[in-house]
C-alpha cells in the first residue's frame, strides 16, 4: 500500500491551520508534510464519502457578524492541498462536531456552548448551500457544572440517513431527526429518542453497518450504551458497561473518542485522564460488547484516534501533550509501545484519512 495521507483537525489560529500527516504502513512510520493554513481553528473535520471535498467545524465564536462558529467547505486537491470553496455560519458557538448523510447531499453541524446544531444542503461542487435549518434544544442535567443547559456534542445520521440524531451531553439524552427534502429538513421524532442514565452525559454515537445497533459514549459516566433500533421508533437499551478499571472510579476521566474497526467486530474508546483506548469484541448476532483490554496510549488526553486504512495500526491524537502516536493494530488488542510519536502545534484534536 502506498502512503496514506490524513488531515489533523486542531485548535490552531489562521496562522496554522490543518495538519497533513503521510502514513507508510508497511514500514510503521509517518511523517509531518505540510500544514494548510488560513483555516481558523479546525476543532472537527469531515471528509466526503468521494474523498474530494473536506469540511470543516470551525471552532470560532464570531463569524459573519452571527455571534458564532463557521462551518468551511474546500476542495481537496492532489495530495491534500486545499482550495477553500465557502463557508457559512454554524449558528452558534462554537462548533464541535460536523457530519454528512451517505450521499453528501446534507452537512450537519452540533455547537456545544449554545446547545443547538445546523443543517446545510450541499451542492455538486462540494459548496455549503442557502440559509440552514437551526435546531435548538433546551433543558439541563443534574451534574452540577456541565449539565446546567443543553450541550449538542454530535450530529449523527443513521446509515440510510432516515434520522439524524442529535447527542445532547447537558440533557443526557439523544434527540432524533427525520431527514426530508424540503425547506424544513429536519423533523422532530420524539419517538426515536434515545435516554440515558442521569448525569451519563451523552457524547458521540456511532452504529453498525445495518443500522440495528447504536453505540454511544457517555463522557461523565464513562460508559458506553448499546442500543437496539431495529423498531427506530421503539429504542431498547440493551447494554452499558463501564471504561474505566474499578481502581480508577474515582479518579478524574472524560471518554472521548468512539469508533469501530474496519471489519466491524470491535469498538474501540478513548480515556482522557487514564490515557487509554479500551476495546470490546462484538457479538455478531446480539451487537453486546465484551471486554478485551485497555491498553495505554502514549500521550497525553486522547481526544480522537483512528484506525489506519489497511487494519494494521491505530492513530491517537493527544490533545494535552500536542502528539500524534501511531500503535501497532492486533485483532482488538494494541501493541502499548508506538511505532512512532510526532509532535505537532496546537492541540491536536481529529484525525480523517483522505487518500
Amino acid at each position: 500500500m502506498s502512503e496514506l495521507r490524513c488531515f489533523v483537525g486542531s485548535y490552531a489560529e489562521l496562522s496554522y491551520g490543518i495538519a497533513i500527516l503521510g502514513i507508510d504502513t508497511a514500514k510503521g512510520s509517518m511523517r509531518f508534510l505540510r500544514v494548510e493554513r488560513g483555516i481558523e481553528r479546525p476543532s472537527y473535520l469531515r471528509v466526503s464519502g468521494d474523498r474530494r471535498f473536506l469540511y470543516a467545524a470551525c471552532k470560532r465564536t464570531e463569524f459573519a457578524d452571527t455571534g458564532g462558529g463557521a462551518l468551511a467547505a474546500y476542495a481537496i486537491a492532489e495530495g491534500g492541498q486545499l482550495r477553500f470553496i465557502n463557508a457559512k455560519p454554524s449558528y452558534g458557538g462554537p462548533p464541535c462536531y460536523i457530519m454528512t448523510d451517505k450521499d453528501d447531499k446534507y452537512v450537519f453541524a452540533a455547537n456545544y456552548r449554545e446547545g443547538n446544531g445546523a443543517i446545510y444542503a450541499l451542492q455538486q461542487d462540494g459548496s455549503i448551500s442557502g440559509e440552514g435549518q437551526k435546531i435548538q434544544h433546551t433543558g439541563s442535567g443534574p451534574h452540577p457544572e456541565r449539565q446546567t443547559s443543553a450541550h449538542m456534542h454530535c450530529m449523527e445520521p443513521d446509515p440510510d440517513s432516515k434520522i439524524v440524531y442529535a447527542v445532547d451531553l447537558g440533557l443526557d439524552a439523544v434527540l432524533a431527526y427525520a431527514l426530508a427534502d424540503g425547506e424544513k429538513m429536519l423533523i422532530r421524532l420524539p419517538e426515536a429518542d434515545l435516554h440515558e442514565a442521569l448525569g451519563a452525559g451523552p457524547r458521540h454515537m456511532i452504529f453498525n453497518r445495518s443500522g440495528s445497533r447504536a453505540y454511544v459514549i457517555n463522557e461523565l459516566h464513562c460508559s458506553v450504551s448499546v442500543w437496539n433500533l431495529e423498531d427506530p421508533n421503539n429504542p431498547d437499551r440493551m447494554q452499558t458497561v463501564d471504561m474505566l478499571p474499578a481502581i480508577w472510579q474515582d479518579k478524574e476521566n472524560t471518554a472521548a473518542a468512539i469508533k469501530l474497526s474496519e471489519d466491524g467486530r470491535y469498538l474501540a474508546c478513548s480515556n482522557r485522564g487514564h490515557d487509554s483506548i479500551i476495546f470490546y469484541t462484538i457479538d455478531a448476532k446480539s451487537g453486546l460488547l465484551s471486554l478485551n483490554g485497555r491498553y495505554p496510549c502514549a500521550g497525553s488526553g486522547p481526544r480522537d484516534f483512528a484506525f489506519v486504512p489497511g487494519g494494521k495500526y491505530v492513530l491517537v491524537a493527544h490533545q494535552w501533550s500536542d502528539t500524534v502516536a501511531l500503535h501497532r493494530y492486533e485483532e482488538g488488542s494494541l501493541v502499548v509501545e508506538p511505532t512512532q510519536i510526532l509532535t505537532l502545534e496546537q492541540q491536536p484534536v481529529c484525525l480523517k484519512f483522505f487518500q
